[in-house]
C-alpha cells in the first residue's frame, strides 16, 4: 500500500491513502515491513524478534550487510509536570533521545541486544567481544578500546567487510 502513515507508540500503524480519505489501523501481525518517508531516504521498521525476550520488538532497520544486521529503537523523551498532593508539581520524564541498538547475525533469526546510547549504558565491551568473537581483529579493537560504544556503525562496516 502507498499513502500516508504514521507509527504510534503502540506499535499501531494508522494509514490512509490519500489526505480525505478513511482512516485505517493495521498492527505488525498484519504488515511485513512499514517504510516512512520523512526525509529523502526511507525509514524501514520490521518486527524482529529478541534473543531471551518472549515478544517481538517493532525496530528501525539501521544497517544490512552481509554478516550482520543492526536494528535500532530510538525513544524520544519530553518532560512532564505531575500534580502533587500538596497543589505544587513534579516533573517526570526526560529531554533527549536514547536509541538501543540489536544486531542480529544473519544465519540467526533473533537479534541481541547489544548497546544504548544512555549515558548508564554498561557491558559494551564484553556483550560486542561475546557478540563478534568469531573475528579475533576485531574483538581486539574492541578490547583495546580502539573502537568504543559510539563507534558502532564503524564496527558494524568492519565486521561486514573484514569478517567472515
Amino acid at each position: 500500500l502507498e499513502g500516508f502513515a504514521k507509527l504510534n507508540h503502540w506499535d499501531n500503524i494508522k494509514f490512509r491513502k490519500g489526505k480525505g480519505s478513511k482512516r485505517q489501523r493495521y498492527t505488525f501481525d498484519q504488515v511485513d515491513t512499514l517504510k516512512l518517508f520523512e526525509d529523502t531516504e526511507p525509514t524501514i521498521y520490521v518486527r524482529v524478534k529478541i534473543e531471551d525476550k518472549d515478544n517481538p520488538k517493532v525496530l528501525e532497520l539501521a544497517n544490512q550487510g552481509k554478516n550482520v544486521v543492526c536494528y535500532r529503537d530510538v525513544i524520544r523523551g519530553n518532560m512532564m509536570m505531575t500534580p502533587m498532593p500538596n497543589g505544587g508539581m513534579m516533573t517526570t520524564g526526560f529531554w533527549g533521545t536514547i536509541t538501543y541498538s540489536y544486531l542480529r547475525k544473519t544465519e540467526k533469526k533473533e537479534a541481541t541486544y547489544l548497546a544504548s546510547s544512555a549515558w548508564v549504558a554498561l557491558n559494551f565491551r564484553k556483550k560486542a567481544s561475546e557478540f563478534f568473537a568469531n573475528c579475533p581483529a576485531l574483538v581486539s579493537k574492541i578490547q583495546n578500546r580502539e573502537l568504543k560504544r559510539g563507534d558502532l556503525e564503524e564496527i558494524i562496516t568492519y565486521y561486514n567487510t573484514k569478517c567472515d
